[in-house]
């Protein structure tokens, strides 16, 4: 029946059934590998809060592990925001201390030294 359009062809041949599990699929396939609150690549649970609440609500843990120097807000090489630790000296211990993420986000040792406060003039 070529030539024929109606409530199940199309100009194209395509029928409406046809397009609608299309999309139906296409929705099933965007949604299994969306991002919310999903892993990503890392495994790692995408970020739900912002980075700042989030450096804010555990810097005191970070803080509390000795050799932590310092906490911050950073960025990886792809220009990804992550929570900067500061430490002393990166020792293994440090590194199996301190978490590789924190709510979604990623997390970076960074060996700083100590920091000491500026003397005044």
């Amino acid at each position: 029946m070529e030539g024929v359009t109606g409530m199940w062809s199309n100009r194209n041949g395509f029928s409406d059934a046809r397009r609608l599990c299309t999309a139906a699929v296409l929705a099933l396939i965007l949604a299994a590998t969306g991002c919310c609150g999903r892993p990503n690549s890392r495994g790692d649970a995408m970020p739900k809060r912002d980075i700042n609440a989030v450096m804010e609500d555990h810097t005191s843990e970070l803080m509390a592990i000795p050799g932590v120097a310092g906490v911050a807000i950073g960025a990886l090489d792809d220009g990804t925001p992550c929570i900067l630790v500061l430490v002393v000296k990166e020792t293994d211990e440090l590194d199996r201390k301190i978490p590789k993420t924190l709510e979604g986000h990623p997390v970076r040792i960074f060996e700083s030294g100590e920091i000491k406060p500026m003397e005044g003039e």
